[in-house]
């Protein structure tokens, strides 16, 4: 970093914008257990608010025109306690000169919510370490698994997808009141802020209309490779579960991408008796007082 990288805050998330973060980002990520395809559609779901569509409040490094580094907190949307901060990703050259702390402490006065991070993986432990010296907590971890697209569902077994389903939005609020655990309002918007993300497809939300349990997957794909991502999995029990996991891969394979991913914080027994393996850790961190 020299005397000539500026910090600036802006107002708005167009789609250069968006390619030019997915593209550092994807350069720090390679090789860690987060590693994934970036795309500027990815970056944009993830960074704009699902509703509204209103843009983060963000934060870029740049030395002349180069991206050095960014960081952005997300919008609350309702029912959420928090603000979801990303980053600070900074580019390798960039590194061990107080860039990351600069971009952390600027979307962080500039946002006025109560913060938490995304999800930080424990096989960079210098990426923990810098939010506990900046004066984070921990504050809850996930397990993160790959799988591999296989196999095929027999008629009988054939799960339901989302596509040409009349009262989809009841349904889907139904089965994050009852499973997934969010409270009425959150769950009410939740089919609208899944079809405002542009890796939503209906043929990648999976049924299963006997328990009113569901999946949603959704499919990712860049110059790097592909993925089907287990975005979440409400369920009646185990048995449940497994078959609309089972249902996901066999999706996956129908769409030719390269691997199947799952984050979560609940108990990953199932995603591994359907034949993925835990590839990592991660923690969220939390500013003092913000619980």
């Amino acid at each position: 970093m020299t005397a000539t990288t500026r910090i600036t805050v802006l107002g708005s998330l167009h789609e250069s914008l968006c390619g030019e973060i997915a593209r550092l980002s994807q350069k720090c990520i390679a090789g860690y257990s987060d590693d994934r395809p970036v795309s500027a559609s990815l970056v944009h779901s993830r960074l704009a608010n699902a509703l509204t569509g209103a843009p983060p409040v963000l934060a870029v490094a740049r030395n002349g025109r180069v991206l050095l580094g960014w960081c952005a907190v997300r919008r609350p949307e309702p029912g959420e306690a928090r603000a979801r901060l990303w980053g600070p990703v900074v580019a390798p050259s960039a590194r061990r000169a107080g860039l990351g702390g600069r971009l952390l402490r600027t979307v962080v006065e500039a946002a006025g919510w109560p913060l938490v991070t995304t999800d930080v993986p424990d096989d960079r432990p210098g990426a923990g370490a810098f939010f506990i010296r900046s004066g984070w907590e921990a504050a809850g971890g996930v397990t993160v698994l790959r799988g591999v697209p296989a196999g095929a569902l027999s008629e009988t077994d054939s799960v339901v997808t989302a596509e040409g389903v009349v009262g989809l939005e009841a349904y889907v609020a139904a089965a994050g009141r009852r499973y997934g655990g969010l409270a009425a309002p959150f769950a009410g918007s939740t089919l609208r802020r899944w079809q405002q993300d542009a890796r939503f497809r209906p043929g990648n939300l999976l049924l299963d209309p006997a328990s009113g349990s569901l999946l949603l997957a959704l499919a990712q794909r860049s110059a790097r490779g592909s993925e089907l991502l287990l975005a979440e999995v409400w369920a009646a029990g185990a048995q449940v579960r497994r078959h609309l996991i089972t249902a996901a891969h066999a999706t996956a394979a129908r769409q030719q991408l390269a691997a199947v991913r799952a984050v979560t914080r609940l108990d990953p027994g199932d995603l591994v008796a359907c034949g993925m393996r835990i590839t990592g850790r991660c923690r969220t961190f939390v500013l003092p007082g913000e619980r």
